[in-house]
């Protein structure tokens, strides 16, 4: 059997069973393969044809010819037919990119760091709806591959090999300077490897870096970093007090008591350390990591690593259940971060670890949060229908609620508000039940912007300061995120874009925790203040750049329509381009709306005069 290896990384290229093979003729052939190998599903020929070919005489024809290209050169080691078209290759062939995105770490750390990027050098200036699709692919590889060097870096140092924890650091920073977390790690790596010379060099290169470029200080991390860690004696030691402090850390946290918590679970973490037992070392820092971030929202190097320790050391123990765990909360972390390709690769291996209700609801939780957050809501759905059902078997109220919760947000983002206020409704009995209040003002505030959608908006001006009063008080900046999203969209549905605008400033003013929430109260900024100035302009700028890295499709759809009310030529086009594949009933009708305005535009232009 012939077996295919593309690359779309760098010049592109395709080998049959090792050889190279001429390559098709004309970039679109090239455009095609590389829109077919990283769909997620099979493409329908119209929406190809509007994509790559509406400016050639016979679009339909064109897209015939690209397709015999692509099987002259592919032969016998690819299928390509159907309307949608579906690319299947023979078992055993590969997409570079899919290597990088989708392969184990270290698979995917041999593409990354390297600077190579998608179809390098081609672009389609007649095919602008492919130029903003590649556009967007090349900034989530790219992210992607910063995401693989950072997951194997911390990897490489939870298993002890701190010199090529360095040297894979080393390469994240290179890719992106000015991310502090990528200095932090390279920190941490060279002082476990003994040079801590060179720790301290690097952070104080650093913090010149920051200062220089960015006028502030880089965050405590890098300077934390170059700290040794404590060595100090603990009053009392062993399996049984680890086990203490752990139950009373865990009390702690549920009851609310959040610093008493953290410092009971860091004890058990630091007594851990002393007993050698791999599982029991790894329950303690799972337990800390999970702490500190659900409880503090600590997103940085030093929970991640704690995670890294606790998943290696549970591999290491054989205990399924923990390794579920923390590869989960690492999957959790990727999605906060905006790095879904990588999260859904930890959440992977968390459901091949195990298959126990509990847990498994946790893992589908938050798959289908991920999903959704790339706008993949039917096969969000799925996953949350099954993660409800599990917590119920399991007898897990607040897995349920947090279930409920992101099914009513996928209901609320599709413009389904008379489906979305039930599941909603009974999230937030859940919540009271268990008297979940952190958690409240997340299903509140999708609750609100249901009643918004059906007009009810005392209902939603209730649920909305309710909500607010919860997020600052706990001082979440994901909650505060969320419900300032709602009351700006209720400003602007009662007419008063200053106080919507206030509202943005007030939600985007904390830094984010998690990059969804903020990306989407970024775009109500656009919306609030839709005008070609410069501040506009780079609003949109920075919501392109952060829903790109971060693979959410829909916002990135938003910010091209944007773009076109700005001004720009091409920014329908690209917004039909990126939102094609979404099953987004909402986002589909507001695009064929601005196209029906933009055709009423070029129709009202008068007529150029011509010259006798």
């Amino acid at each position: 059997m012939t077996v295919v290896a593309v690359t779309l990384l760098g010049r592109p290229k395709v080998l049959l069973d090792g050889v190279p093979v001429d390559p098709p003729r004309g970039n679109k052939a090239w455009a095609l393969l590389a829109h077919l190998a990283l769909s997620d599903r099979p493409v329908p020929r119209r929406t190809l044809v509007d994509l790559l070919f509406a400016e050639a005489q016979d679009p339909p024809g064109a897209l015939r010819w690209n397709i015999s290209e692509l099987r002259r050169v592919l032969r016998a080691a690819a299928s390509l037919d159907g309307d949608p078209l579906c690319l299947q290759l023979t078992p055993g062939s590969s997409v570079d990119v899919r290597q990088l995105t989708d392969g184990g770490c270290a698979q995917a750390v041999e593409l990354a760091g390297f600077g190579r990027e998608l179809l390098e050098g081609l672009s389609l200036p007649t095919a602008p709806g492919f130029d903003a699709w590649l556009s967007a692919e090349r900034c989530r590889i790219r992210s992607c591959a910063e995401a693989v060097l950072v997951e194997c870096a911390l990897d490489q140092l939870a298993r002890g090999s701190a010199g090529t924890a360095a040297q894979l650091a080393a390469r994240a920073v290179a890719m992106d300077p000015l991310d502090p977390g990528h200095h932090a790690i390279l920190v941490r790596s060279l002082g476990a490897a003994g040079d801590h010379v060179g720790a301290r060099r690097q952070a104080v290169r650093c913090v010149r870096l920051f200062r220089r470029e960015l006028g502030c200080a880089p965050p405590a991390e890098i300077l934390a970093a170059t700290r040794p860690p404590c060595s100090g004696q603990l009053p009392v030691a062993g399996v049984a007090a680890v086990r203490s402090y752990l139950d009373a850390g865990q009390a702690s946290m549920r009851a609310g008591a959040v610093d008493r918590g953290l410092d009971q679970l860091q004890r058990a973490a630091d007594v851990a350390v002393g007993v050698g037992a791999p599982a029991l070392r790894a329950g303690a820092f799972l337990a800390l990591a999970s702490a500190r971030v659900h409880g503090a929202g600590e997103r940085g190097t030093e929970v991640r690593s704690l995670l890294h320790a606790a998943a290696a050391l549970a591999r290491t123990a054989q205990a399924e259940g923990l390794v579920a765990a923390a590869c989960r909360e690492l999957g959790f972390l990727g999605v906060q971060r905006g790095q879904h390709d990588r999260a859904l690769v930890w959440l992977d291996e968390a459901q091949r670890a195990t298959d126990e209700n509990g847990e498994t609801a946790r893992t589908l939780g938050v798959r289908g949060m991920c999903l959704t957050d790339g706008g993949e809501y039917d096969g969000a759905l799925r996953c949350l229908d099954e993660s409800v059902g599990r917590a119920v078997r399991a007898g897990d109220t607040r897995q349920q609620a947090w279930s409920l919760a992101m099914v009513g947000r996928i209901h609320t983002l599709r413009a389904e508000h008379a489906l979305a206020v039930p599941v909603l409704d009974t999230a937030l009995q859940l919540v009271s039940q268990d008297a979940w209040t952190a958690f409240q003002p997340w299903p509140e505030a999708f609750r609100a912007e249901a009643a918004i959608g059906l007009g009810d908006r005392g209902t939603a001006h209730d649920l909305l300061d309710h909500a607010w009063v919860l997020a600052t008080e706990s001082d979440d900046h994901c909650w505060m995120a969320t419900v300032a999203h709602g009351e700006a969209r209720l400003a602007l549905v009662e007419g008063d874009r200053p106080r919507a605008q206030r509202w943005c400033d007030r939600g985007l003013a904390p830094a984010p925790w998690y990059l969804w929430p903020y990306a989407r109260l970024l775009e109500a900024a656009c919306a609030a203040a839709p005008d070609a100035g410069r501040a506009a302009l780079a609003r949109i700028d920075r919501l392109t750049a952060i829903a790109a890295r971060g693979s959410m499709r829909p916002l990135l759809a938003r910010a091209h329509l944007h773009r076109a009310e700005a001004g720009a030529r091409n920014g329908v086009a690209a917004a039909r381009a990126v939102a094609s594949q979404l099953d987004d009933p909402a986002l589909h009708a507001l695009i064929t709306r601005h196209e029906a305005t933009a055709a009423a535009r070029h129709r009202a232009r008068p007529a150029v005069p011509v010259a006798p």
